[in-house]
């Protein structure tokens, strides 16, 4: 499509089934036609995202404390996991969602050295922490 005019561009712009989602997200007033491409980091937030965030403050840490943890939240990333379980072809159980890649390696091997407190080195090497 290199050289499209633009109105032929616009009007797909306009025909796209997706479009719509545009204003499901936050678009500073100071630039509403900026193209942001920078998505491996935070990507545009969601409008929702203020709302929920105020709730998440609020009433269930705000309101609930530590009553909150058993209503939901403890279990989420095992319940999460399972919702995405069948994305990468495994089965309810099998997925749950965590720290990094790192972070989770770090916490291994910290109990494997609890574990043996008679052992004094860890060996690895640079491709065990990836992030």
């Amino acid at each position: 499509m290199g050289d499209t005019p633009m109105p032929d561009a616009a009007d797909l712009d306009a025909a796209d089934p997706l479009a719509g989602f545009r204003y499901e997200f936050f678009h500073d007033a100071s630039e509403p036609n900026l193209i942001y491409l920078d998505g491996n980091s935070l990507g545009r937030m969601p409008r929702r995202a203020a709302d929920l965030v105020a709730d998440l403050v609020n009433d269930q840490w705000g309101g609930r404390l530590i009553r909150g943890w058993n209503e939901g939240w403890f279990d989420l990333p095992n319940r999460v996991g399972d919702r995405l379980a069948g994305l990468v072809g495994a089965s309810a159980g099998e997925v749950t969602l965590a720290d990094s890649t790192s972070v989770c390696l770090y916490k291994a091997a910290a109990a494997a050295v609890a574990a043996r407190p008679g052992r004094t080195r860890i060996i690895t090497d640079d491709l065990n922490f990836p992030s």
